[in-house]
């Protein structure tokens, strides 16, 4: 992991990737309160970003975990471009111009060799991962065999799993609409069908926006059935009111939503 720019408290990196720029990119932050030794690391959902710009949700989740003593780990997979902004509300033309031709496996392997870097970082640290939409389907196949076939010997494999907006398949008309997308188009094919019952995590925190316009209460709450961990150390939340992406409640902007999180957390896991 070769680190390219450091400043205040903040860390920026660079592991190998798997596609278009070939480099994943990585951010660490020191905690602000006495650290509780946790590295957290962070999974953006597809086709979306983990950075410190201004706007980014994950540098406000970051800076959240931070405050409570966390190690936020922020992972963003390689692309073509990263230049988001610039593509203002065109999505498709952002995803064609930034993920076209990209699988699956790889942004998966993106995430598995970050996880293996950071774990050499800070070796005997707990990690967690918290995943958002897809990001959580990658968190549970790292706690499960396939992190112990596709990234390094000896690669961590994480403590515990927090999952946001997860689901087994979406509502018809998501499914219908974006699994013919880059990396979405091979999920199925390249990814185990038992892959949740060979879960090794210890414990699963999963929540879910009472407005999700992607995944039903059905399709999150059978995720967390579905992973081979005793039912005792699962937990589910509905954050009401809250987004798919967990910006918005109600459909404005809420900064709470996070917040609402990272106490439920904090206090399941104290």
């Amino acid at each position: 992991m070769r680190m390219i720019r450091e400043y205040s408290n903040i860390r920026e990196y660079v592991v190998p990737g798997t596609f278009g720029d070939n480099e994943v990119r990585v951010t660490s932050s020191l905690p602000k309160e006495p650290p509780n030794g946790v590295q957290v690391i962070l999974l953006h959902g597809v086709h979306s970003s983990a950075n410190m710009d201004e706007n980014n949700k994950f540098r406000f989740l970051a800076e959240l975990l931070s405050e409570r003593g966390y190690a936020p780990w922020l992972v963003e997979t390689s692309r073509k471009a990263r230049n988001r902004h610039d593509f203002s509300n065109d999505v498709s033309l952002w995803i064609k111009e930034a993920f076209s031709g990209k699988t699956f496996a790889q942004e998966q392997q993106d995430v598995f060799n970050a996880i293996s870097e950071i774990g050499r970082e800070v070796p005997d640290r707990p990690i967690w991962i918290w995943g958002f939409s897809l990001g959580g389907i990658i968190a549970l196949s790292a706690a499960a065999d396939d992190m112990k076939r596709n990234a390094a010997e000896g690669s961590p494999l994480p403590e515990r799993i927090i999952l946001s907006g997860t689901g087994l398949v979406a509502y018809k008309e998501v499914e219908e609409r974006m699994m013919s997308l880059p990396i979405l188009s091979t999920l199925r094919s390249e990814i185990g069908a038992d892959m949740l019952a060979h879960v090794k995590a210890k414990r699963l925190i999963s929540f879910r926006g009472s407005c999700d316009e992607i995944f039903s209460e059905e399709s999150c709450l059978g995720v967390l059935h579905e992973a081979s961990i005793p039912e005792s150390e699962k937990h589910y939340f509905v954050i009401d009111g809250a987004d798919h992406s967990f910006r918005s409640r109600y459909g404005k902007a809420d900064p709470g939503v996070m917040e609402e999180m990272v106490g439920l957390l904090a206090k399941t896991w104290s």
